[in-house]
């Protein structure tokens, strides 16, 4: 396993400082933070390489919103208006939105894995990587055409298997 985690993380590591440089970082933030996003994603080491993907991305999500709440963000505030509050609160979302996230969550999981094994991977990496359909292409050695067709495939699928609403479908299946 940890054999495979390793080439998982030299995979992906172009790709994340380039979804990174792609978000505004510079070249040398860009490799800190993917770093950083490589050395939190090792205690899910035993975990797939499609959850793994969406983890590290999560990861690097989280680590560009901690760096737009950093200190220096907020210079133009006194220190008696910064107590300590905004974190407070920003760091615990309300109870139900926090649940609805969740389920949410457990949804698209489900559905995900639902999907042909290559249109999930075409998804993912254009939705979670960022990549453009030339980029997947080449990835993967298909065709742009192959790749749009893929997305097509997954979004039709997940919009089959979530529903217009799928937190408050009523316990319909269909």
């Amino acid at each position: 396993m940890p054999d495979v985690f390793i080439a998982f993380v030299r995979e992906e590591r172009a790709p994340l400082c380039a979804f990174l440089r792609a978000r505004g970082v510079g070249p040398e933030d860009a490799e800190d933070i993917a770093q950083d996003c490589m050395e939190r994603l090792i205690r899910y080491r035993a975990h797939d390489t499609e959850e793994l993907r969406l983890l590290l991305y999560r990861i690097a999500r989280n680590r560009l919103a901690d760096r737009g709440r950093s200190p220096q963000s907020r210079n133009h505030l006194s220190l008696t208006e910064r107590d300590g509050n905004e974190e407070a609160a920003s760091a615990s979302p309300d109870p139900l939105r926090q649940a609805e996230s969740g389920q949410m969550l457990a949804l698209l999981r489900q559905a995900l894995f639902k999907l042909p094994e290559r249109a999930r991977e075409v998804y993912l990496l254009n939705r979670i990587t960022g990549m453009s359909y030339t980029q997947i292409a080449r990835h993967c050695g298909i065709t742009a055409k192959t790749v749009e067709k893929h997305i097509a495939r997954a979004l039709q699928g997940l919009r089959k298997e979530l529903g217009p609403d799928p937190l408050h479908n009523d316990g319909d299946t269909e």
